[in-house]
């Protein structure tokens, strides 16, 4: 379905019913990311969503965190929704965050998965290089997302694969790495290390503890700064998280701070 929004034709999906909780991707992921995870969350009303620079959202103007931020209350405003669960991942746990700061009358709860207060130096260094490439045609979206795949999973994922003959595939159908390379940038000047002491939203952190993408001390940090968050690290797990590692401590997050009503 798609929103039509200030500057942004939104694409999203709108599973089940119950309290909402909208799932937010990180960089070059759209809604699809989510498949695993939306059956999992029955009893809930799930709201998944392409972010500008991916899927099949068109927008105009800019890519920034604050900006992909607002583009989400205004879909929650489209759909007359007030307050939502905020689940994000990655980049998407960043416009989570500019969410909880900016909007905190509009949260239920927070939801930060392998996440960072600013982006990570080392991360930043090969995936601009690559993603750059990508633009400037020397390599293909397919060898960036190979690169990816071995940051975002650990060893264990890669020596199971092997074990059943399988290599690990990357998306059949790749995002534009010009708009890739836009996220990116929209991150550079994103840093909530002074603000995440502000947030006021009940918070869960889940971070992988074998994450090379966004090191485990990130993770950490962050967990440790917003006040009464619980922060969960799943040992030998990478960036990308299988949703079935988590959802039981998710469940019991978003069940310990259900709404009074779904119009709260």
């Amino acid at each position: 379905m798609f929103a039509e929004l200030p500057d942004v034709k939104m694409y999203y999906e709108d599973d089940g019913e119950g309290e909402p909780v909208i799932l937010i991707a990180g960089i070059g992921a759209n809604h699809r990311f989510w498949k695993t995870m939306v059956p999992l969350l029955k009893g809930y009303r799930v709201i998944t969503l392409d972010n500008r620079g991916v899927g099949e959202t068109e927008y105009k103007g800019d890519i920034q965190i604050d900006i992909m931020a607002d583009d989400v209350i205004h879909l929650m405003d489209y759909l007359h929704i007030y307050k939502a669960h905020i689940v994000g991942w990655s980049m998407g746990s960043q416009i989570a965050q500019s969410l909880a700061i900016r909007y905190p009358q509009r949260l239920q709860t927070l939801t930060l998965v392998s996440s960072y207060q600013f982006r990570p130096h080392r991360s930043a260094y090969f995936m601009y290089l690559m993603t750059k490439a990508a633009v400037e045609g020397k390599c293909s979206m397919d060898e960036v997302n190979l690169l990816l795949n071995s940051f975002c999973f650990p060893e264990s994922t890669f020596a199971a694969l092997e074990k059943k003959g399988i290599i690990m595939p990357v998306p059949k159908h790749p995002e534009d790495p010009k708009e890739v390379y836009k996220q990116m940038i929209s991150m550079d000047k994103f840093d909530t290390t002074e603000k995440t002491k502000d947030i006021k939203a009940p918070s869960l952190v889940v971070h992988g503890g074998m994450d090379i993408m966004v090191e485990p001390i990130k993770g950490r940090a962050i967990g440790q700064s917003i006040p009464d968050c619980r922060y969960i690290e799943l040992p030998g797990e990478g960036h990308t998280i299988a949703p079935e590692l988590y959802i039981d401590a998710l469940k019991r997050h978003l069940e310990t701070h259900k709404m009074t009503s779904i119009s709260e």
